[in-house]
Order: C-alpha cells, then structure tokens, then sequence
C-alpha cells in the first residue's frame, strides 16, 4: 500500500523507460545487455542449464574459464571472447544461439556485446535492485499535453517513435476505468447520472474520494495480498480439509479500507502478538504465517513438514514484501534475480529465519 506516487514514478521509469535520455549514456548493461541474454541465452545457460558448462547469470559465471579453456566474456578483449565469436560465427555447429533455438542476433545487438565488452564488461545488479535515482526531464514538442511529470516520458518516447498519444478518455469510459481498478465494480446508474451531470472541477477528485471511502476498495485491493499471503479455508493436503480463515481475510480487508501505514501493516502481519499492549486485531493478525499448508494425515513426520513450513514462510515473506520469486531458488539458480541454489540452502534461508527471529524477539523485549 505504497502512499508516495514520486517512490512509484521512479520505480517505473528505471523499468520501463528508455528513451533519449537513456540513449544518451553508453551501452548499459541492465538496459542493453541483459535483456539480450535473457532473451536468447538463459535458456541454455542460466540457473537450470549450464550448457557447455557456461552460466551467465553472474560476472563471476560469465567469466569463468569454460571446458575448452576459453572464457566467454574476457574484458576488454573482444577478440579473446568466446561469446563474440560464436555470435558472429558462419558454421551453423557454432553459432549462437544455434539456429533450431532462435534467430541470429541482430546486427545491433552484436554491436552492442561488442562495445560493453570494449568497455570492459561493467556488469550491474537489476533495475529493481538498484537505488532509484530521480532523473532530468526530457524534452517534448507538445509541451502543453504532459499533465504530470511522467507524462513527459511518455510522450517524449512517443515522439521518438513518430507517434501520438492516444485521444484522452471520455468521462464515462473514465469513471468506469477508475471503478473497476479502485473497486473491481462497475459504476451504479446512479453514480454514472451523478457524474455526467457533475461540472464541478472537483468532479473527478469527488468520483475517486468515494470510491476509496467504499468498503468494495478494501476487497479490491486487499485480495493481491490474500494471493501473496497463499490465504485459504482449507489445508491443502489429502482431503483438503477446512479450516477456518476468514477472520484474517477481514482483517486484511479493514486494514486497507482504513489506510493502515504500510510499516503498521507490516509488522503486524509478522508479529503482532508481540506488540506491546497486544489486542485480538494485532494477535489476529499474525495469521498471515499461518496460512502454511497443513498435513493431517497418518504417517506424516512432524519435523519435515515443521521444516517444509519454515522454508514456505520464508518465502513468503521474500515474494510478499520484497517481490521476488524467491522460491525458485530452492531447486535451482535464478534466472533473473540474483539468488543462486547454494546460497538460498546455505545462507539466505537461515539468515532470513534469524531476521524473523529476531524481529519476533525484539518486539518481547520491547513489551
């Protein structure tokens, strides 16, 4: 339930925006290169397959000496790179990627390896994990269309790419667009009257005030945690039996409908029973780690599934609070975030059990 549109706006143009201003730096290797290897190498050579011995899922891997003693990526050196060899080479039992799994490289992308290996093969974390940093705004023809600073962006790609922005919606499609996103309802007949006939300059702000006031908002809203949290009223296992669950969904629902601060939110999900001066609210909150699966059935052994439900929580909170699909990590490398299988086993896992820990531990001594 992030509040600050400004966090939001930066997080979106790291990801979605390369237009000049991004053009006007050198060949980046989030921006230019990694999605070359993610489209057309990690398939093969990434966190489940390592062809030829070869991962470039990590500077480390990428650089590594491969089985013929070569490397892929020397920097600096282009000539000694196996990579630029084997994306420029003529005999198809060389090319890369081999012409059964995708097209050539386009000439650009060649272009591209070959200056971030001149460049020295700087390699850096993801957009996501990257501090954001407010950048300059660009410059756009249309100077009077931007109605906000994102705006900007948008249109100064647009133009970029000889086009124009979209004919702005009308009212109606407008008050339906906000309906269905802030409640997931379509707008009554009534709230639709109202609205037409609403000339006010407020009319807009009035239309979104109430529908952040509507209890619908917090149902809308609260069921993509309820899915992050793996809410449900049955276990899971064998015969699937019920249980009862739904006093947290409310819950969820109520925080949302009152605007509950995220860090409030947070920390009552994970340890609200140690709040100092606790209520039933705050105990009842902590159900978001008990949604675990649960196995009743004969024969089962208390400390694997014990165990199985530490690992789930874990991962849990990793895909709920930090976004990542953490799990993945469980059987084999990342593709794209930066966790390898050894060190979601050897490290990752327990440190993060003792963050909960002592999270959990710290609120006792408080209180």
């Amino acid at each position: 339930m992030p509040r600050s549109p400004e966090a939001l706006i930066a997080l979106l143009l790291l990801g979605v925006y390369n237009g000049d201003v991004a053009s006007a730096a050198s060949v980046d290797f989030g921006r230019d290169i990694r999605p070359i290897f993610n489209q057309n190498c990690t398939s093969c050579h990434g966190g489940v397959k390592r062809a030829g011995g070869l991962s470039l899922l990590s500077r480390e891997a990428a650089m590594a000496k491969n089985k013929s003693g070569g490397r892929a990526v020397v920097p600096g050196d282009v000539d000694q790179s196996e990579l630029l060899k084997r994306v420029t080479s003529k005999d198809p039992d060389e090319h890369m990627p081999p012409p059964d799994h995708a097209p050539a490289l386009a000439s650009t992308e060649v272009a591209r390896l070959r200056e971030w290996i001149q460049g020295g093969a700087v390699w850096t974390k993801h957009w996501a994990y990257e501090k954001p940093i407010r950048p300059n705004l660009p410059g756009v023809a249309r100077a009077v269309w931007p109605k906000q600073d994102l705006d900007r962006f948008i249109l100064a790609r647009l133009e970029s790419e000889k086009l124009s922005p979209a004919p702005e919606a009308t009212r109606l499609a407008w008050l339906r667009r906000a309906s269905f996103d802030l409640t997931g309802l379509p707008p009554s007949e009534v709230e639709t009257r109202d609205f037409l006939e609403d000339n006010s300059s407020r009319a807009f702000e009035s239309v979104v005030d109430r529908l952040l006031a509507s209890p619908r908002f917090g149902e809308r809203w609260g069921s993509a945690w309820l899915d992050l949290a793996r809410y449900a009223d049955t276990m899971g296992y064998e015969r699937d039996l019920n249980r009862v669950a739904w006093p947290w969904r409310d819950w969820v629902i109520r925080a949302f409908n009152l605007g509950m601060p995220y860090d409030q939110f947070v920390v009552r999900q994970l340890a609200g029973d140690l709040l100092p001066d606790a209520t039933d609210d705050d105990r009842l909150a902590t159900a978001f780690h008990r949604n675990t699966q649960t196995n009743t059935e004969d024969g089962t052994d208390d400390e694997e599934f014990r165990t199985a439900a530490v690992i789930d929580r874990i991962a849990t909170t990793w895909e709920g609070l930090a976004g990542t699909s953490f799990r993945c990590a469980q059987c084999h490398s990342h593709p794209y975030d930066p966790f390898g299988h050894d060190d979601y086993h050897y490290s990752d896992v327990l440190r993060d059990f003792h963050f909960l820990s002592s999270l959990r531990r710290r609120l006792r001594w408080e209180r």
